[in-house]
């Protein structure tokens, strides 16, 4: 990927970016606020764990590479993914701890407290050594082909965390048309308006099946029955002992 052709095909078109790029975000911040919600609704975690680290692996490095953005390529873009991105890591931060908090007995019920914080830790670290090795093998210096990644993994580890769960627990309807808002408005101002390197075939079926799990993950939520009454009450039992 060439960045200065992506940032000149976002400079001509500045004002549907601008739009399209804003509704993505407010979508997003939408759905971590309905996560935030569900989490404290249920007493359980919200987001599936391998993503908690991947998308802080994501975030923290892009914020981290502020020389890059500010001074290396100097573009608005960049500039103001960065300052919006410190808000997803602040949540992210917050994600983390609640499955700290909450989801041992879900996710490792034969470990001590110390022994799941310390495996939790060295995850994220793990994590974070592979996100590194993954970045620069996709030479993806200005982050939009992995950004991509992140979002159609969502939808895949979500459906799976309901299924597993067989319930609404962790999960609403909030969190589904975030998500959904987000991903259309994405894609279309990826697809359409960030040049041609965003208009092949496998760019296209990227784009598509974010949609397609979207859709799918939010037919899941609405099939499933409702938190049992009993589940939520032991949940928050757990959460305020």
């Amino acid at each position: 990927m060439d960045p200065y052709a992506v940032f000149d095909a976002l400079d001509d078109n500045k004002v549907p970016v601008f739009a399209l790029a804003s509704l993505a975000m407010i979508g997003n911040y939408i759905w971590f606020a309905g996560a935030i919600a569900a989490q404290k609704r249920d007493g359980v975690y919200a987001i599936p764990l391998f993503l908690t680290f991947f998308w802080f692996a994501h975030d923290s490095s892009y914020v981290l590479h502020f020389d890059r953005w500010f001074n290396e390529y100097d573009h608005w873009f960049p500039q103001l993914f960065w300052v919006l991105i410190i808000a997803t890591v602040c949540f992210e931060l917050y994600y983390m701890s609640q499955t700290l908090r909450l989801g041992k007995d879900e996710l490792a019920r034969g470990l001590t407290d110390t022994q799941f914080r310390v495996g939790f830790l060295m995850s994220l670290a793990a994590m974070y050594v592979a996100w590194l090795w993954l970045q620069q093998s996709m030479q993806d210096p200005v982050y939009l082909d992995i950004f991509a990644l992140t979002v159609l993994s969502y939808p895949c580890l979500a459906i799976g965390m309901m299924l597993r769960r067989g319930d609404r627990r962790g999960f609403n309807g909030v969190m589904c048309a975030g998500f959904l808002m987000m991903t259309v408005c994405y894609f279309t101002a990826s697809t359409f308006f960030f040049g041609p390197y965003f208009q092949r075939t496998e760019y296209y079926l990227v784009g598509i099946a974010s949609f397609v799990t979207a859709v799918a993950m939010t037919w899941v939520y609405l099939h499933l029955p409702p938190a049992r009454a009993e589940a939520v009450t032991a949940e928050r039992t757990k959460v305020t002992a």
